[in-house]
């Protein structure tokens, strides 16, 4: 573990600073909030092929909050990606993805901003598997009333902390009637405790066309763990790719704030990998600090930016890590 010592009053975060280009977009975040006047003490651990040490557990349970890059993740039978470890080790169960396009980044749609709560303690990420027969095999979903109605309720109360307007409710029970039955029925009665939040349902592959052809129409989208994961990214490829594919993963008493992309072996050492996922994913952990006059400066100062031109290699420009940190530390 390496610690950046920081005042006693500092808050304490641990850190994953990841693999591939990860080590360098976090530096330039954690510059960027220290420019803002926000001081933290990181916690920071590696994932050595993308195994989770004690230490690392130990200090999410204390700090109460990640700020994790991308690691690696082997395919192999037995090994579940780090993310998935995290979430299993620190019972964090429901994941927010927020999707926003923002202003100057080329977008198939423009003002997209919705939520996908995605529940993350069961389905198939269980990891039942086994071989029924030769060349047969079964993977198991698994889906309870407590957590069904558990993340319901984390997304009805989110939508009206937020002052949104509609929960739609993501499943396939005209197939799964039992599982994703299950699903639905208990979402929607748990929609009858918020009268003030309209609530609809929607068979997932229905879903998919509809958001690649109205995505504007929705706002909060309520989710089981597989459909999240993929309803997630085609959602995120809608607002901009890559910077409006960060998630928050919750559970009691901590949160991962998370930018899961950022495989690029050919950008290490280069200085031209986009430093933006991880910056808003930094924004959302201030936030949740309380830090958000710091929060709102860094935002405001991103966003002026990207307005001026500011555009990175996947955007279509030429802007690296220290265009990117230059421009937000010229406008704080």
């Amino acid at each position: 573990m390496t610690t950046t010592t920081s005042p006693s009053s500092a808050h304490a975060v641990t850190l994953i600073p990841g693999e591939w280009i990860g080590p360098e977009v976090t530096a330039v975040t954690q510059d960027i909030l220290a420019a803002a006047g926000v001081n933290i003490a990181w916690e920071s651990f590696d994932c050595p092929q993308g195994q989770l040490s004690p230490a690392l557990a130990e200090s999410a349970r204390r700090t109460g909050r990640i700020l994790k890059s991308r690691t690696s993740a082997a395919r192999l039978e037995g090994r579940l990606p780090a993310s998935v470890q995290l979430r299993k080790e620190l019972g964090l169960w429901s994941q927010v993805r927020r999707v926003r396009t923002l202003p100057g980044v080329t977008a198939r749609f423009e003002g997209v901003d919705l939520l996908v709560v995605r529940e993350t303690s069961e389905d198939i990420y269980k990891g039942f598997e086994h071989q029924t027969a030769p060349g047969v095999f079964e993977s198991v979903k698994v889906t309870t009333a407590s957590a069904c109605e558990r993340i319901a309720r984390f997304a009805f109360d989110l939508a009206r902390a937020e002052g949104r307007k509609k929960v739609t409710i993501v499943h396939k029970s005209n197939i799964l009637k039992k599982a994703d039955g299950l699903f639905l029925r208990t979402a929607q009665a748990v929609a009858k405790d918020y009268p003030d939040i309209l609530c609809d349902e929607v068979i997932v592959d229905a879903l998919c066309m509809k958001l690649v052809r109205w995505p504007t129409s929705f706002d909060v989208l309520l989710c089981g763990n597989l459909f999240g994961d993929i309803v997630a990214d085609l959602a995120a490829g809608l607002a901009g790719g890559i910077s409006a594919g960060g998630s928050v993963s919750v559970g009691d008493g901590v949160k991962m704030f998370e930018n899961p992309h950022g495989f690029a072996p050919e950008l290490v050492g280069t200085g031209r990998a986009n430093p933006i996922p991880t910056l808003l994913q930094g924004i959302a952990l201030l936030r949740d600090l309380g830090e958000h006059d710091a929060a709102t400066r860094i935002e405001a100062a991103l966003h002026g930016a990207l307005t001026a031109g500011l555009r990175t290699i996947d955007q279509g420009g030429e802007d690296g890590l220290a265009e990117v940190k230059a421009a937000i530390l010229a406008r704080l």
